[in-house]
């Protein structure tokens, strides 16, 4: 019975969230009300004094970390759509010598990753929306183009897996390289489904078009963790899907009578990535060659400036500008940020709360004697719930990495799998959320159809239920393996 008790603020906040239809901000300030509450009234669970201090710190370390990526990297988007380098991103893809079902495909697995990887907050929408109405109609179209969100764990450069680093109390290069793993076979699923809502006439070789390129995103991912370059990996390997499809279709372009645009990007793509990707080198170099990176310690979490992303990403946008802040970029970005800097707070606050607390630790018990191939199943499920309830990454694992940590069976080995586990399955559920469903219908405006949000989120839906069939079948090979 105490279980259940244990998980009522998180059923709480789904309820606010899914049902009642209240902003993550309230929901998550709702849960860690409750959480606070039966802490204070029941004995079960208790939380010592001297975790207040350990956990606002390590808390408000969590937090900082994400604003310091989160507004840089929403003020740089805002300078590029004002440069219209999303623009001149949106022709070039319209102008690759592609049939409709690989274009699309090398859209939801090489542009979205790319763009979204870079800069987040589903900004790659800006870009995947038109060019995706220009090929489909808009109910497919949209379907297609959320299915491009999936890149989420490396989203924001990689903001969601450090933060899950910093939870799991693993590094983030050993986080990344294995969430590479567990989301292995999700990127091939979202290619293939995607090219295939296009109603291609040679649907066996569509497929295998668009799995190859998924694959290609998988390996690339993977490789580039395994580098060490966890931050950029979703930048890199989306830019090398993006380069292979090009390239081998550029070759088919004689025999598919396409006319062919221009292979290269334009300049102030090809400047704003670099720039970004070049500074991001630049420290990474001098902190090697010791550097300080000014780094805060609290609570087994860590803020380093000169680890962060954002600081590459600030710099890029004021070499753009020429060394000015543009007053107009900094009100929006600002007004973006707010409410999910706000969501993102109270949902870490939960789940401070909950594992201080001891809640966590009656969930874990209240598992602990289940076979490990049940436990493997319930962990991306738990995950992706999470990812679905925060519409975010970050807010997924802030809620539940201390859970899938409790959850890991044996005796210590699998815990940075099912910290993957978790990982993968927060961002690969973002895009079933209703914050991410309303931002695409917002951006294709006019286009949407009245009632159309019900229509994507039961489209999510069963996206999300392949997902987690994929994540499953990870998981279970990982806990047979390890046994």
């Amino acid at each position: 019975m105490v279980w259940a008790i244990a998980v009522s603020p998180l059923v709480m906040v789904l309820g606010l969230i899914t049902v009642l239809r209240r902003p993550a901000h309230w929901a998550a300030t709702a849960g860690s009300a409750l959480a606070a509450l039966l802490i204070w009234w029941l004995p079960e669970f208790t939380f010592p004094p001297s975790a207040l201090a350990s956990g606002a710190g390590a808390g408000g370390l969590l937090v900082l970390n994400a604003a310091a990526v989160m507004l840089p990297g929403v003020y740089l988007s805002q300078v590029l759509a004002r440069r219209e380098v999303h623009r001149s991103l949106q022709e070039w893809v319209r102008g690759l010598p592609l049939a409709g079902p690989a274009k699309v495909a090398l859209v939801v697995v090489g542009i979205a990753p790319t763009v979204e990887a870079l800069t987040g907050f589903g900004v790659s929408l800006l870009v995947t929306v038109p060019v995706l109405l220009a090929l489909a109609p808009p109910a497919t179209a949209l379907r297609q183009a959320i299915l491009g969100m999936n890149i989420m764990p490396w989203g924001t450069l990689g903001l969601a897996t450090v933060i899950g680093a910093s939870l799991s109390g693993t590094g983030p290069l050993e986080l990344g390289s294995a969430t590479a793993v567990t989301s292995f076979l999700v990127f091939p699923l979202v290619a293939v489904w995607a090219a295939l809502l296009a109603r291609p006439r040679r649907r066996t070789r569509a497929a295998a078009v668009a799995a190859a390129l998924g694959g290609a995103l998988s390996l690339g991912l993977l490789a580039f963790n395994r580098l060490g370059a966890v931050e950029v990996a979703g930048v890199l390997a989306g830019l090398m899907t993006t380069a292979l499809g090009v390239l081998v279709l550029a070759s088919r372009n004689g025999e598919t009578g396409h006319k062919a645009g221009p292979l290269l990007p334009p300049r102030p793509v090809l400047l704003a990535y670099g720039l970004v990707l070049a500074l991001i080198a630049v420290l990474r170099a001098a902190t090697a060659a010791g550097l300080p990176p000014l780094a805060l310690h609290a609570g087994g979490a860590s803020f380093q400036l000169l680890s962060s992303p954002g600081l590459p990403l600030l710099a890029t946008a004021l070499l753009l500008d020429c060394g000015r802040l543009h007053g107009g970029d900094v009100r929006a970005s600002a007004a973006r940020v707010l409410r999910p800097l706000l969501a993102l707070t109270g949902f870490v606050a939960l789940g401070q709360l909950m594992a201080a607390g001891g809640m966590i630790g009656q969930l874990g018990a209240a598992v602990a004697d289940a076979p490990a191939l049940v436990i493997a199943l319930a962990a991306p499920a738990l995950g992706m719930l999470g990812g679905f309830i925060t519409g975010s990454n970050v807010g997924g694992n802030a809620l539940l990495m201390p859970l899938q940590g409790r959850l890991a069976p044996g005796d210590g080995s699998l815990d940075v799998w099912f910290a993957a586990l978790q990982n993968s399955a927060a961002g690969h559920a973002v895009f079933t959320s209703l914050p991410m469903i309303m931002l695409t219908l917002a951006v294709a405006g006019r286009q949407a159809r009245r009632g159309a949000e019900s229509g994507l989120l039961r489209f999510g839906m069963r996206v999300a239920g392949a997902v987690y069939a994929a994540l499953a079948a990870t998981a279970a090979a990982l806990v047979l393996t390890a046994g």
